[in-house]
């Protein structure tokens, strides 16, 4: 007996078929057929759903009230015949997997459903004359999450990070991460505002935050950097630390002719991570840290002791 996994309930399975479909609605986009669009969106988002709650266990994906897709999923196929979750049992049990997938998030992946339901299955026309602008950010923002429970990235969804792909696409991938980066920004505010109600306690909150020494929150960061700065929240204005790789040194022009045994050296760092220190938000990357306010570069001066050249010839 074949210990495949069915496609219907396999991860690689079903993120191939939600780039094919999120392709096509891309093309629809660029070709101003909007409610095509937002139809193709919407049926990749909820295969990208399952593949990402299948990396978990295909299992999760099964109707459990048809067994027979149970053990299809499990490996030991009885029937051609499966069945798999309805699109809100996926989304509540993606609410599980990951905390980053909130109640907004799920909302609106419900909402995408049930649009996408009354587009095939009735005469309404929900997706009809519907701007890009009412749902648009709120898609990648979702997209973006379900697919960083598998580890992967909008770049790889959309197929932008192959070699060859075109420029179109490009320009697609990076207008998708700045509309995720904004409303990740949004609701980072949004969050820190529920939390703390009070408008006195949340400006104490900031206020303490510029007292913070920058390189005592390297812990927040998931990647390894060389330099650590402190810099202004873009959503709740509190402060953060900014993570940079340094790529440029150069010898100061301030150096103080009275000490012959110090020299001063400007170090430059390219802005890899943001933590902040209030309200949460992380950006990860030079394309997230782009799509924000935050600057794609951060300097320090490093005081170090001056390196003197060999006598030659002296003794």
């Amino acid at each position: 007996m074949s210990k495949e996994t069915n496609p219907a309930f396999s991860s690689d399975a079903l993120f191939s078929k939600s780039k094919i479909y999120m392709s096509r609605g891309l093309r629809a986009k660029n070709e101003a057929v909007l409610d095509e669009y937002q139809l193709w969106a919407s049926l990749a988002l909820e295969l990208l759903a399952k593949s990402s709650l299948s990396t978990i266990h295909p299992a999760l994906v099964a109707d459990p009230t048809h067994y027979q897709s149970l053990f299809s999923a499990c490996g030991h196929p009885l029937s051609p015949d499966v069945k798999t979750i309805t699109a809100k049992t996926l989304f509540e049990r993606l609410s599980h997997i990951s905390k980053a997938f909130d109640k907004r998030i799920q909302k609106f992946c419900e909402q995408q459903a049930l649009r996408r339901n009354s587009e095939i299955h009735s005469g309404e026309s929900p997706f009809s004359g519907m701007s890009p602008d009412a749902w648009e950010a709120k898609f990648w923002h979702a997209a973006y999450t379900l697919l960083d429970i598998q580890g992967k990235e909008l770049e790889e969804w959309l197929g932008a990070d192959e070699a060859q792909a075109p420029r179109q696409l490009l320009q697609d991938a990076r207008e998708a991460i700045s509309m995720m980066v904004k409303t990740r920004i949004d609701h980072a505010l949004e969050d820190f505002k529920s939390a703390h109600k009070n408008e006195k306690k949340r400006e104490d909150l900031i206020e303490v935050s510029k007292n913070a020494k920058s390189w005592g929150h390297y812990d927040k960061f998931d990647y390894s950097v060389d330099g650590y700065v402190l810099y202004e929240c873009p959503a709740c204005g509190g402060m953060g630390v900014m993570g940079g790789t340094q790529y440029d040194e150069e010898i100061s022009d301030d150096q103080d002719p009275h000490d012959l045994f110090t020299e001063y050296v400007d170090i430059t760092y390219a802005t890899e991570e943001f933590a902040c220190l209030v309200c949460g938000l992380h950006l990860h990357g030079a394309q997230e840290i782009n799509a924000s306010s935050l600057p794609d570069e951060f300097y320090e001066t490093e005081e170090r002791e001056r390196e003197f050249e060999p006598d030659y010839g002296n003794d």
